[in-house]
């Protein structure tokens, strides 16, 4: 009996191992609840391309929560109990957080941007656009968090989705043709009553739509979208171009993108305060 005692105790082990290492995971009906990675996923598992590639299953069954991955692959991911680390493949840089850096999820792996591709409209607000250089911080949006495994970032509330809280002063802006406060609809998927597009005095107040295409187009804040004139409808006085009252704004009669949607109104080269 002596001699069988380490044999079942090895059996034991390998039992638990396995009951934690070898199943796959959840099923998509069983999120928001508490999902778990397992272990011996397979060979396709760390190939792009694969149907059964780790980050679809992340992505599609546990709600982009891998706190469980650390069960098997170490708090670091380093290799833990399997041997096999997280971050051997250069996909995973330790350096920014292993499978826990920002832009894996949401973002870009190549370039390291840590917004989300997806649609052009991060991008636009992020790092401006043909027509402003004014740019927002992820902040001025979102809540963020301090960590990876923060109640505000992973949640079981709404997997895979970030809350618009709009703490964007920007959008904010108040003038005395402002009709009502910064909005997002999350299920429109729409923003409203923003600065940036037209809630100002003599602008047309545009509700956009996050996923929309052409959003910004010339005469959609001020002037006529249909034929792209910027030029504002009345009261407005009435014009036939812009360089005459905003020249301050133009070179060479080129928009300066860094003078246009900043949160200024200067005519003749003065700044209003009663607009």
């Amino acid at each position: 009996m002596k001699r069988l005692t380490p044999i079942l105790s090895v059996l034991f082990v390998s039992v638990l191992l396995f009951a934690a290492c070898s199943s796959e995971l959840k099923d998509p009906a069983d999120l928001p609840g508490e999902p778990v990675l397992y272990g011996a996923h397979g060979n396709g598992y760390g190939v792009f391309t694969a149907d059964n590639f780790h980050g679809k299953d992340i992505r599609n069954r546990l709600g982009w929560d891998i706190s469980s991955c650390r069960t098997c692959h170490g708090p670091d991911y380093a290799g833990g109990l399997t041997g096999q680390s997280c971050n051997a493949s250069g996909c995973h840089v330790t350096a920014d957080g292993g499978p826990e850096a920002c832009y894996l999820c949401h973002g870009d792996s190549q370039t390291k941007k840590a917004y989300p591709q997806w649609y052009n409209a991060h991008k636009l607000h992020l790092e401006g656009g043909t027509l402003s250089a004014v740019t927002v911080a992820c902040s001025d949006c979102h809540d963020l968090p301090a960590n990876f495994s923060d109640p505000v970032h992973i949640d079981k509330t709404t997997p895979g989705k970030a809350e618009v809280m709009f703490n964007n002063a920007f959008a904010a802006i108040q003038t005395k043709g402002t009709t009502g406060t910064p909005t997002y609809d999350a299920a429109a998927g729409t923003c409203s009553n923003t600065y940036c597009h037209g809630n100002f005095t003599n602008g047309n107040n545009a509700t956009v739509a996050w996923k929309g295409a052409d959003q910004a187009k010339c005469g959609s804040c001020h002037g006529d979208p249909a034929t792209g004139s910027p030029l504002p409808k009345p009261p407005h006085s009435p014009v036939t171009n812009c360089t005459g009252c905003h020249a301050n704004a133009y070179d060479n009669g080129v928009l300066i993108q860094a003078k246009h949607i900043n949160g200024k109104l200067e005519v003749f080269g003065q700044e209003r305060t009663d607009w």
